[in-house]
């Protein structure tokens, strides 16, 4: 059968998901490696567009084929490589990125309301500088940013909701809050920064 049909595998990935998914635990341990090699590209492409951060990606693929190796019973009868990244979102991903969403904003507690809560309370450095002076750096700061950071922190800080800032972005709620956890610890680090410099 010619390989033109779109969406089909290629035999060597067709083989290794055969191996992972038998009864036979030194077979099943044989195709581990030539799975992995075969989807660690598209599954750590389709992962970044969540994370947006590789070694983060890295790290929930690693457990991502943990919990493979574990239960591969839902990669039975898997036809195309469509149907294998659905069905490994499904069944492997999505539980992990709830995971890493929970873990990162635990720390993200701060009111869309006051661009002072921006900056760490512990460098005690409100009551030193006026409010124009803090807007004047933080410009400056945002300015730093990527053009993605910078929109999302400026939705952000005019009361937009993660849901509206996804609709702009044209990405997920999940992408949107990771986004913005990386940003301000960016941001906090360039005002500690600034602040040793001064």
């Amino acid at each position: 059968m010619q390989a033109e049909v779109k969406g089909l595998m290629n035999r060597r990935l067709r083989n290794a998901l055969k191996g992972i998914t038998d009864a036979d635990i030194e077979r099943r341990r044989r195709a581990m490696d030539p799975f992995v090699r075969a989807t660690f590209e598209p599954f750590i492409r389709y992962l970044y567009r969540y994370l947006g951060n590789e070694v983060e990606c890295e790290d929930v693929l690693e457990d991502v084929y943990a919990d493979i190796w574990e239960n591969p019973d839902r990669l039975c009868n898997i036809t195309s490589e469509k149907q294998l990244l659905k069905t490994v979102y499904l069944y492997y991903m999505r539980k992990r990125l709830r995971q890493v969403y929970s873990r990162m904003n635990r720390y993200l507690s701060l009111s869309q309301s006051d661009q002072r809560n921006l900056i760490a309370p512990a460098l005690d450095v409100l009551e030193m500088m006026s409010q124009l002076e803090l807007k004047q750096v933080l410009r400056r700061m945002l300015n730093k940013l990527k053009a993605r950071e910078r929109r999302a922190i400026e939705l952000w800080m005019e009361g937009f909701s993660n849901r509206a800032i996804a609709n702009e972005l044209k990405t997920t709620v999940g992408a949107v809050k990771m986004l913005e956890f990386r940003t301000i610890l960016k941001l906090k680090k360039m005002f500690r920064d600034y602040h040793d410099e001064d």
